[in-house]
């Protein structure tokens, strides 16, 4: 993650162009990476999508550039439990990021930190907020196709 404020603000700037979300200075998501079968405790790995893997949290400035990773939990985790359970989520508690946010989708919760789509919108400011944010955080599935097209 950006170390420095100048380093923050740098980044926030280039997420407010993309669609006018001010203070953001990551989109984050979890992907699957696939794994052979381990011999301990298998199950855990086996995810949703019917194969063994790890359970990947990345975030990603605007450029596509991944600035923290999580890759410690087995396939069959919740992104939302990923995230409770990171050092990221700690740090951002801790104040270390001061009053900057992250982007992510439905599967996290909201929280001071981090900022999601409104589910079941009912207005219009609702569905623009929900147009803009994914537009903001799409930058990070992005990220994630282009590393897994590059390492396949």
């Amino acid at each position: 993650m950006p170390p420095t404020n100048i380093e923050r603000r740098r980044i926030a700037r280039k997420f407010l162009r993309i669609q006018n979300f001010p203070r953001v200075i990551g989109a984050i998501d979890g992907t699957h990476v696939a794994i052979k079968a381990p011999s301990v405790d298998e199950a855990l790995y086996f995810n949703r999508k019917r194969y063994h893997s790890l359970n990947i949290q990345l975030v990603c400035d605007a450029d596509g550039v991944i600035l923290s990773y999580c890759s410690r939990f087995p396939g069959s985790t919740h992104d939302a439990f990923v995230w409770a359970n990171s050092e990221l989520k700690q740090r951002f508690q801790e104040g270390e990021f001061g009053d900057f946010l992250l982007v992510g989708d439905s599967g996290y919760p909201l929280e001071p930190h981090l900022m999601v789509p409104v589910s079941n919108p009912s207005t219009e400011a609702e569905n623009r907020y929900n147009r803009g944010h994914a537009q903001t955080r799409v930058i990070v599935e992005q990220t994630i196709g282009m590393l897994k097209s590059r390492f396949r």
